[in-house]
C-alpha cells in the first residue's frame, strides 16, 4: 500500500546526495546509472565492479566518488599479473625488520584509503588475494601480528573481462553491485565530440562526512522491509533457480541493506516494490544476464504489482460456474404430501407413474373387445345389445421436474461469499486508487528510481483500475443472482390431485 511516510532523516543530507549525483553526472556522458551504483555502495559500504572495454571513463568515476566526501584519502593501482602485495598494500618497513618485525608502512597505500580504484582486478595473484578480501569485505588488514581496521569506504574496481576460474569466484561475490560500461551511443557521440572535460571540485559544505555515513549505516536498520519486497525478492530468487544463476545467502542479506538504503536516503521509513530497481544490477554473473533481470522488475513494478491476483480472478470464475448449477438445477415436482408428480398424456397433473387409456383405431374411433365374435370392434354394445368391454392400454407417465428452491440459509451463504469477494476488490481498487494519486509524488521524491519508468507504472496502475471495476460489475452481478434464487418459502404447494380412476378417452392405438 503507499502509505509510506517521510522519517526524519536529515533533509540538508538528502538535498547533498542528491547535488552530489547531479554533480557527479557533469561532463560524462551516459553514466548516470553508473554514479548512482557507486554513491548507493558507498553509502552502503559495499564495493562496485565495473566491466567495459578501456577508454570508458572508469576511472574518472572513481577519482569523482572520492571527491564526494570531505578529507577522503585515495588510491588508484593497475594490477597486472605480476604485481606484488607492496603496490597496493605498502613497502616492508626496514626499519621493522632489523627489529625482526613484519610490518607494512602503508601511508598512502589502499590499507589508509578511503576510496579506491582498483584497475584489472582479476589479475590479482594469490599473494594479494587473501589480504585484498579480508580488506574488503571486513575492513581489516593483517599488517605483521596485528589486524588493524581500515578507513575504507568504498573500492570501485575495474576489468576489461570478467573472472577465469575458482579462485576468483570470492573476489567476484565481494562486488555486490556489477555494472557493464559500454562506450558512449551514437545519439550521445556529437555531444562527446563538442565537450570538454570538467572538474569534479564540490563546495565542501555538500560534501559528506563520515559522520553522515555512520549515522545512515546504524538507522537503516530500523527501516521496514515490507512484504511487498519480499514477495518481489521470492520473484526474482525463482527466476535466478530457472536461469541456473547462484546467489550467495551472505548475498542476499547485503542486498537487503541496499535496499533499505536506497528508500532511507530517499526520506522514507519503510522500502516500496520499486526498491528493488537494485537488484539487476547485484544479480547477473554475465553482462547479458542483466536485460532478463531488468525485465523482471520492470514487470513486477507494472504487471503482476499492479493487477488483481490471479486467485482472485479464478474465484469470480468458480462462482460463476457455481451459480450457472444452481440456475440450473431441477427436481422432481411434488403434491403438498410429498408425491412425485407426473403429466399424462392429456396433459394433466397426477401422482400415478402409468395411466391406463381407451384405446383407439387409426380414425380415431374407440375399441371394445366383442366378446361374442371374438374379435375388436368399435361398437360400445354387440348385437345382442350387451355391453362391450373397452380395451385398454398402459403408457407411462412424464415426470414433471420444476426449478430447484433453496432455502435462505444456502441463498444468504452464497451470498455472503460473494460480498466478502467484494470487499476485496472493493479493497485493491482503493489501494489502486491512492497508488495512482500518490506515485508521482513517490517517483519524484525518491533519489534513485528511474524518472522514465513512471509513465509505464500510471499505465498500468489505470489499466488495474479498469480490471478492477470489470471484476467489481461481475461480482455484483453474482450476488444479484444468488439473492434471485427461488426460495423454498416461496414455492406454490399443491394440492392434492383428485385422480378419476375411470378409463381416459383420447389415446390413438393402432388397430
Amino acid at each position: 500500500m503507499m502509505t509510506t511516510t517521510e522519517c526524519a532523516v536529515t533533509p540538508n543530507r538528502k538535498e547533498k546526495i542528491q547535488s552530489l549525483i547531479e554533480e557527479m553526472s557533469d561532463g560524462l556522458l551516459e553514466r548516470e546509472h553508473q554514479i548512482k551504483l557507486m554513491m548507493l555502495a558507498a553509502l552502503s559500504g559495499e564495493h562496485v565492479l565495473l566491466i567495459g572495454p578501456p577508454g570508458t571513463a572508469k576511472s574518472e568515476l572513481a577519482k569523482r566518488l572520492k571527491n564526494v566526501f570531505v578529507e577522503a584519502n585515495y588510491f588508484e593501482r593497475l594490477v597486472t599479473r605480476f604485481s606484488v602485495p607492496e603496490e597496493l598494500f605498502g613497502p616492508l618497513s626496514i626499519k621493522a625488520l632489523e627489529e625482526d618485525r613484519y610490518n607494512r608502512l602503508t601511508s598512502g597505500y589502499l590499507p589508509e584509503a578511503s576510496v579506491a580504484f582498483i584497475d584489472e582486478i582479476f589479475k590479482a595473484n594469490s599473494a594479494i588475494l587473501n589480504s585484498l578480501l579480508t580488506l574488503l569485505n571486513e575492513r581489516q588488514f593483517d599488517n605483521g601480528n596485528r589486524r588493524v581496521k581500515v578507513p575504507l569506504i568504498s573500492v570501485v574496481a575495474a576489468s576489461n573481462e570478467l573472472p577465469d576460474g575458482d579462485e576468483l569466484s570470492a573476489l567476484y561475490d565481494r562486488f555486490i553491485l556489477r555494472s557493464y560500461v559500454s562506450p558512449v551511443s551514437d545519439n550521445a557521440f556529437e555531444a562527446l565530440l563538442d565537450g570538454a572535460p570538467q572538474n569534479f571540485d564540490p563546495a565542501l559544505n555538500v560534501r559528506l562526512k563520515l559522520e553522515d555515513l555512520t549515522e545512515i549505516q546504524t538507522l537503516v536498520g530500523k527501516v521496514e522491509l515490507t512484504q511487498e519486497t519480499k514477495e518481489a525478492c521470492k520473484e526474482f530468487r525463482r527466476y535466478l533457480a530457472q536461469n541456473d544463476i547462484v546467489v550467495s545467502d551472505r548475498r542476499w542479506r547485503k542486498l537487503v541493506k541496499l535496499i533499505k538504503v536506497s528508500a532511507f536516503t530517499s526520506g522514507f521509513n519503510q522500502t516500496r516494490i520499486y526498491d528493488t530497481w537494485i537488484l539487476p544490477h547485484c544479480l547477473w554473473e554475465q553482462p547479458e544476464q542483466f536485460a532478463g533481470l531488468q525485465k523482471l522488475y520492470k514487470r513486477l513494478v507494472t504487471v503482476d504489482g499492479k493487477t488483481p491476483s490471479s486467485r482472485l480472478l479464478q474465484v469470480i470464475k468458480a462462482w460463476e460456474d457455481k451459480l450457472k448449477v444452481d440456475q440450473q438445477t431441477q427436481t422432481p415436482k411434488r403434491d403438498n404430501k410429498g408425491r412425485p408428480l407426473y403429466k399424462n398424456q392429456a396433459g394433466e397433473e397426477v401422482i400415478e407413474e402409468v395411466s391406463n387409456y381407451h384405446k383407439k383405431d387409426k380414425q380415431g374411433k374407440l375399441l371394445y373387445w366383442d366378446a361374442l365374435y371374438d374379435r375388436k370392434s368399435t361398437d360400445e354394445k354387440n348385437y345382442r345389445g350387451e355391453q362391450n368391454k373397452p380395451l385398454m392400454e398402459e403408457c407411462n407417465n412424464a415426470p414433471i421436474f420444476t426449478q430447484s428452491y433453496f432455502s435462505f440459509a444456502y441463498v444468504e451463504g452464497r451470498v455472503r461469499g460473494i460480498q466478502n469477494i467484494k470487499n476485496q476488490i472493493e479493497t485493491f481498487s482503493n489501494y489502486v486508487d491512492k497508488e495512482i494519486s500518490e506515485v508521482s509524488d513517490y517517483f519524484e521524491s525518491h533519489l534513485w528510481l528511474d524518472k522514465n519508468m513512471l509513465p509505464e507504472v500510471l499505465d498500468a496502475l489505470r489499466l488495474s483500475q479498469k480490471e478492477a471495476a470489470k471484476l467489481l460489475a461481475s461480482a455484483t452481478k453474482l450476488e444479484s443472482g444468488f439473492n434471485n434464487l427461488p426460495l423454498e418459502s416461496q414455492q406454490d404447494l399443491m394440492l392434492d390431485a383428485v385422480v378419476d380412476n375411470n378409463v381416459i378417452e383420447g389415446v390413438l392405438c393402432d388397430d
